[in-house]
């Protein structure tokens, strides 16, 4: 009798440590994709087989960026926002086939606070806006060489669900903000071309 209950004991003990290794491997494997969130690889997307790119430069804002050549450009150069976070949209660029907005530049001639205070407004503004925000990222990252913040979210709107990324740096009392919109079905398509044009920024001032 007694070696059956130890056979009972043992046997229990085996099955929950099973259990709880198989619980841990699962919400390691839910965290990792967390993480590659914004890591796609060229060969998943055919928007980064896009050979040719031209080069925007902007004397009077001082920016210069990388985009394909294929893309549609427009400089609406309209005011965003409310002091003391009164934005120009410099430069909009927009990807085939229905010419969707998907990144814009904007330069604040003047910023007031920290990046972590621009932080903490976008983010304020970004949940009264859209009920069902959900803030996926967020931390430190450089801008051409430069101290930067980013915030990765995802909300909905008219056009349904879209995937937003914002980056951003202050440079002489400037801010430099690079938005990325797009609906959530073509961000794995559009993010490796968007990388590209990211990493090409560059403030020429």
């Amino acid at each position: 009798m007694d070696v059956n209950n130890n056979f009972i004991i043992v046997s229990l003990m085996v099955i929950f440590t099973l259990c709880i290794t198989l619980s841990s491997l699962i919400e390691l494997n839910v965290e990792g994709q967390r993480e590659d969130f914004t890591v796609i690889t060229p060969n998943q997307s055919n928007t980064s087989n896009v050979e040719k790119f031209e080069i925007y430069q902007n004397s009077q804002y001082g920016i210069k960026i990388e985009y394909p050549s294929n893309w549609l450009k427009t400089e609406p150069g309209s005011t965003i926002g409310i002091d003391p976070y009164k934005q120009i949209n410099v430069v909009t660029f927009s990807s085939p086939p229905n010419n969707d907005p998907v990144l814009m530049v904007i330069v604040a001639n003047k910023t007031a606070g920290t990046l972590t205070d621009f932080a903490s407004e976008e983010i304020n503004q970004h949940r009264l806006i859209y009920p069902d925000f959900n803030l996926l990222k967020l931390g430190n990252i450089n801008l051409d060489d430069n101290p930067g913040y980013n915030f990765i979210f995802n909300a909905s709107d008219a056009n349904g669900k879209f995937n937003a990324a914002q980056i951003w740096t202050i440079k002489d009392n400037k801010l430099y903000l690079l938005v990325n919109t797009v609906s959530e079905h073509l961000y794995p398509l559009t993010w490796p071309t968007l990388q590209r044009m990211i990493n090409s920024f560059e403030i020429i001032n």
